[in-house]
């Protein structure tokens, strides 16, 4: 599977077979990335997550079917404004969608939109989970996949976000092979330093991934 990072909590994923799902899209995103997915995955209501500048660019580009999953404060507030523009799917912890080639889960997050959510993505043999934003909760642990290959998370410590050494905790119990931080990166009052992170995970089998904005890597 194909992943470009988009800034903040923002992904872009292409499978195998072409399907395109993006979650998280902020207003930084670069034009040539703000295609109009298959799939687009809102894990909370935040403006940071559920970026009404992007999407309304985003939606005056819609041309085929667009299926849209998004966590309850965002489900309704999207389909008021979209209306007809897309498939709004109501996404609460345990509920799981397959689409084309992929599977999505979305499991709970601990975050200050009680109605937060992340999601576990499966395509490709791969599995990818993307936390939202939330801080260290036990029922995390709960819904965990038997297998994370890609572990993406905030470590910011900010806004009700996991800070480093408690994303490190995480990262431990769950044991991904890989592991990306996120949302630290866009905003200087939100932000953090990332090589923290990264060298409390310096003796540890997981691979920390902090690639560059908008470009491709594979897993």
């Amino acid at each position: 599977m194909k992943c470009i990072w988009l800034g903040q909590a923002g992904f872009l994923f292409i499978t195998h077979g072409g399907t395109t799902v993006m979650i998280d899209p902020y207003l930084s995103v670069q034009p040539e990335f703000l295609c109009t997915p298959d799939v687009l995955l809102i894990t909370h209501s935040h403006a940071d997550h559920m970026d009404f500048g992007t999407l309304d660019v985003l939606f005056e580009k819609v041309h085929r079917p667009l299926t849209v999953l998004a966590a309850e404060k965002a489900f309704w507030a999207m389909r008021q404004r979209y209306g007809g523009k897309a498939e709004f799917v109501l996404m609460t912890p345990g509920t799981e969608v397959t689409l084309a080639d992929m599977h999505f889960t979305a499991v709970s997050a601990a975050h200050s939109d009680p109605s937060s959510i992340g999601f576990v993505l499966e395509a490709d043999g791969v599995f990818i989970w993307h936390t939202g934003d939330t801080l260290f909760h036990r029922s995390l642990l709960a819904q965990r996949p038997a297998v994370v290959d890609l572990l993406i998370l905030p470590i910011n410590g900010k806004g009700n976000n996991m800070n480093a050494v408690d994303a490190v905790r995480l990262t431990r119990i769950l044991q991904p092979a890989y592991v990306l931080p996120m949302h630290w990166d866009l905003f200087s009052t939100f932000g953090c330093a990332v090589q923290p992170f990264a060298d409390l995970l310096a003796q540890d089998p997981v691979r920390v991934l902090i690639p560059a904005h908008y470009t491709e890597f594979v897993l």
